[in-house]
């Protein structure tokens, strides 16, 4: 659980991000919890975490949603997110010996940060330096599933943010308030996304 206001509303729109991207992530939820509103996920079951490098370079030889990287990276881009480390991540072992991944954590994205950060910055910390492991791990860079994503994240007007705002408890929205988060949106959500495409075309941290 996350129980910070501003870290609840990026965690639950980085999880809505994720579904409007068709990307698994675990589900959002907003949760009770002794008096106050705070942000939970439904966890799914058999989540084995990599202890290693090796074991990580193990999960992901036998990733059956490898393009996942991709697309979360899009995303993560697009929203500022710098805290894309290895552990924000669920692998569950399938009965097939396969490893399925799901997205998590966004508490570092927008709007916990506003507007996002810029990608330099971005690559200066966790997400920039795990995918400098990209290559040595085996992840492959999925282009057609990052243009997916930005596709459909550049669909995604002031409307749909504006219902996902409407699920949330009014006492999150209290660092910048929904009104200006929208206006953002309205002008900086296309923009941003279009950057992202470009950076992404270009090689990213290359």
């Amino acid at each position: 659980m996350k129980t910070t206001p501003d870290i609840c509303v990026a965690e639950f729109i980085g999880a809505m991000l994720c579904q409007a991207c068709d990307v698994p992530m675990a589900t959002p939820q907003v949760v009770d919890f002794k008096g106050r509103k705070v942000f939970g996920s439904r966890l799914e079951s058999g989540v084995e975490l990599p202890n290693d490098f090796t074991q990580l370079q193990s999960q992901i030889g036998l990733c059956a949603n490898s393009s996942i990287f991709s697309a979360v990276l899009a995303i993560d881009l697009a929203i500022g997110n710098d805290d894309r480390h290895w552990h924000n991540w669920l692998p569950q072992p399938q009965q097939s010996g396969e490893i399925f991944l799901r997205a998590v954590d966004f508490s570092r994205a927008w709007p916990t940060r506003h507007p996002p950060l810029g990608f330099d910055q971005i690559g200066r910390e966790n997400t920039g330096l795990v995918w400098r492991e990209w290559d040595s791990l085996g992840v492959k860079y999925d282009s057609d599933s990052a243009i997916d994503a930005c596709s459909r994240l550049r669909r995604l007007d002031a409307s749909w943010l504006g219902m996902i705002f409407e699920q949330l408890p009014a006492e999150w929205m209290v660092t910048v308030s929904g009104h200006d988060l929208l206006d953002w949106w309205r002008t900086g959500w296309g923009p941003r996304v279009g950057a992202v495409s470009n950076f992404l075309e270009q090689g990213a941290w290359k």
